[in-house]
C-alpha cells in the first residue's frame, strides 16, 4: 500500500512537474531561461493551480484557490471576528485636522520619513517615498514603499542540501558550498533568541518582536486570540478590508498598527520550515497560506503582493480574494539614498546598499563593463544550474575582492524595486538586468530538488528545480 506520505510527495512532484512543463512552453509558449512563464503570462481565476505553484503536504483548496492545511476549515467569504477591531475607517477626519507636525512636502527628504498626507479612505501611515508622501496601499505602485527600512533578518534555513536531498554541509571548495546555511546570522544565533513573545501585557492579544528588525507583530493571525491563539475564528479579508482592518485595530495595547509590505511580512518567513513557513512557536496557529500585504503590483492595480506561508512564496494575485492577515508596527527608520554604484575599478562596478549594508556585484555574472554591456570572457555563458551558481560565486574575483557569495532569498529579494517591472530594480544601479529569474542560496526546505529564485520580470519569489532550467546569478559580500 503507498503511504500518505509516498502519495504526498508524487502528487507535490506531480505538480511541480506540471508547472515546470509549462515554464517550458507548449507550441506557442515563450521559453525563458528559468523555465517560468512569462511575466505577462495571463492565469485564469479558476485555475486549480495556486498562484504560487507548490503544494504543501495534504493540500486542501478554500473556495478562492488558496492552498489549506488538512486540519484548516474551509473558510467562505471575508469574515470579521469579534475579538478583533472591526473594518471600519477609525480615524478618517481625524488625520485630516491637523498634521501633528509633520511635513507635507517630502521634497530634500529621505525615503521613509513619516510626512502627512489626506487619503481616501484615510490611514495613519503617511511616509515620505521618492520625496513625494504617499500612504501605503493607496491603489497602485506609487505608494509601495521603495524596499527594505530595517536591518535583514536571517532564513533560518540551518540545513544544507544538494541537487535533490539534505546532505553535511560541505567545506570550501567541495560541491554545493556556499549555500544558505553557511552564512549569516544564523550560523552564530540560536533560532530562540530571534522573537520575543509577549503573552502578559495583555494576556488575550500577545505580541512578537523581531530582535533583528526591530518590528512588532500582531501575535495571531486576525480573528485568533489568547496567549496560544486558540480562540476565536482565524479570518480573511479582501485586500482593501484587509487595509482598513489593520489600520483601525486596538490590540496589545497599541492602536498604530498597519498592513505589511512584503519586504516587512517576507521577513518572518522561516525558510527552514514549510506548512506554515514560519516561526511556529512564536507565531503559533498560522495558517499555511496566503496573507495579504500593503503593496500593489507595478502596473496591475487590481493585483496586490501576498506572501504564502505554505512554503514561503511571494506572489501577487486579485485584490477581491479574500486572504488572511497579520499586523504590524514599528519604526519606519528614514532612510537615505539607498545604493551608491562605484565603478573606480574599472570595467568591475560594485553597488553599496546603504540599508542592509551588502555590497552587490554590479553587473549580471558573466557581464563585465561600467555599463555590463560587455562579455566576460571568463564566465562561460550567463546563466547557470543552481550548484554552479554557488560555485560561480563561490570562486568570484571581482573588484579585488575574493569574499563573494551567491545572496540567500531575502538578500535577493531586498533590491527588488516594486515600483517598476521587466526589471524590477534600480537600472541606474544595476543597468542591463535581465527580466528574469536570479538564484538564491537558498534550497526548498519542503521538496529539495528545488531552490529559491528571484524573477526580476516583477520581484516574485518561487522554487524551480536546481536541476534542468538555468538561471541567472549576481553575487554578494558583507551583511551579517
Amino acid at each position: 500500500m503507498m503511504t500518505n506520505r509516498n502519495s504526498h510527495l508524487l502528487t507535490a512532484m506531480a505538480a511541480f512537474l506540471v508547472l515546470f512543463s509549462l515554464g517550458c512552453g507548449g507550441s506557442d509558449a515563450a521559453v525563458l531561461p528559468d523555465g517560468a512563464l512569462p511575466p505577462d503570462a495571463a492565469v485564469p481565476p479558476d485555475a486549480a493551480v495556486p498562484p504560487d505553484g507548490a503544494l504543501p503536504p495534504d493540500a486542501a483548496v478554500s473556495p478562492d484557490g488558496a492552498v489549506l492545511p488538512d486540519d484548516a476549515a474551509v473558510i467562505p467569504d471575508a469574515t470579521v471576528s469579534p475579538d478583533d477591531a472591526a473594518v471600519t475607517d477609525t480615524d478618517a477626519g481625524t488625520d485630516a485636522g491637523a498634521n501633528g507636525g509633520l511635513p507635507t512636502d517630502c521634497t530634500g527628504l529621505d525615503d521613509f520619513t513619516p510626512c502627512f498626507v489626506v487619503t481616501a479612505p484615510d490611514r495613519d501611515y503617511d511616509i515620505c517615498v521618492n520625496e513625494v508622501c504617499v500612504s501605503p496601499g493607496c491603489g497602485d505602485a506609487t505608494c509601495n514603499t521603495p524596499g527594505p527600512h530595517f536591518p535583514l533578518a536571517d532564513t533560518n534555513q540551518r540545513l544544507c542540501y544538494d541537487d535533490h536531498a539534505e546532505m553535511t554541509c560541505p567545506s570550501e571548495g567541495a560541491d554545493f558550498y556556499g549555500q544558505d546555511a553557511q552564512y549569516g546570522w544564523d550560523v552564530t544565533n540560536d533560532s530562540t533568541v530571534r522573537f520575543a513573545r509577549d503573552t502578559t501585557t495583555v494576556s488575550t492579544n500577545p505580541v512578537v518582536t523581531d530582535n533583528v528588525t526591530g518590528l512588532m507583530w500582531q501575535g495571531c493571525a486576525a480573528g485568533l486570540t489568547d496567549a496560544s491563539c486558540a480562540t476565536g475564528t482565524v479570518a480573511t479579508y479582501t485586500w482593501a478590508d484587509a487595509l482598513l482592518y489593520c489600520d483601525g485595530l486596538s490590540y496589545g495595547g497599541y492602536t498604530d498598527w498597519r498592513l505589511p509590505d512584503e519586504y516587512e511580512l517576507d521577513s518572518i518567513v522561516d525558510a527552514g520550515k514549510d506548512a506554515p513557513s514560519i516561526d511556529t512557536p512564536a507565531f503559533p496557529a498560522t495558517p499555511s497560506n496566503h496573507f495579504w500585504t500593503s503593496a500593489s503590483l507595478s502596473g496591475s492595480p487590481s493585483i496586490a503582493w501576498y506572501v504564502s506561508f505554505s512554503g514561503g512564496d511571494v506572489q501577487s494575485w486579485d485584490k477581491s480574494s479574500t486572504y488572511y492577515v497579520r499586523c504590524v508596527r514599528g519604526g519606519p527608520t528614514s532612510q537615505p539614498r539607498r545604493f551608491i554604484r562605484d565603478t573606480s575599478v574599472s570595467g568591475y562596478p560594485v553597488v553599496a546598499d546603504s540599508t542592509t549594508g551588502l555590497e552587490w556585484q554590479g553587473c549580471t555574472a558573466g557581464w563585465m563593463g561600467d555599463d555590463c554591456t560587455s562579455d566576460d570572457t571568463t564566465v562561460t555563458g550567463d546563466t547557470f544550474t543552481w550548484q554552479n551558481a554557488l560555485s560561480h560565486c563561490g570562486n568570484l574575483s571581482w573588484a579585488g575582492h575574493s569574499d563573494w557569495r551567491l545572496p540567500n532569498r531575502k538578500e535577493l529579494r531586498s533590491i527588488v524595486d516594486n515600483h517598476l517591472a521587466s526589471p524590477s530594480i534600480d537600472t541606474t544601479a544595476f543597468p542591463a538586468t535581465p527580466s528574469y529569474g536570479f538564484w538564491s542560496s537558498s534550497s526548498f526546505a519542503w521538496l529539495q530538488i528545488g531552490a529559491w529564485l528571484v524573477y526580476f520580470s516583477d520581484g516574485s519569489v518561487a522554487n524551480p528545480p536546481k536541476v534542468g532550467p538555468t538561471n541567472y546569478a549576481r553575487c554578494v559580500r558583507g551583511g551579517h
